[in-house]
């Protein structure tokens, strides 16, 4: 286990990187659907959505619950949701959820 913690500090650094990344594109949104600009999902999302990236950061254990809602809901197209689903991966990859979990 010694070996694999250098690749995991590694992975979990690049998914905190990622989460802030995604944490301010989110808040972009946010501001643009207030404009009346915004593209993707609902502010009430929106925020939902940030608030599962901080529980993700700061949990080992939280199964989000926003990979459902993007796929089902979200323009295929979105860039936004492709990054979101994209961090989703990386969480999954960090060994903190399985991969079959349903949410």
């Amino acid at each position: 286990m010694v070996d694999n913690e250098p690749s995991l500090l590694n992975n979990t650094l690049n998914f905190i990187k990622e989460a802030e990344k995604v944490k301010i594109k989110l808040e972009y949104e946010i501001k643009d659907h207030k404009l009346g600009q915004g593209k993707d999902g609902t502010i009430s999302q929106l925020e939902n959505l940030y608030k599962d990236i901080e529980l993700m950061i700061e949990s080992k254990n939280h199964l989000p619950s926003y990979p459902r809602v993007i796929t089902d809901t979200w323009d295929l197209n979105s860039k936004l949701g492709m990054q979101l689903i994209d961090l989703y991966e990386l969480y999954k990859k960090l060994g903190k959820i399985t991969s079959n979990a349903t949410y």
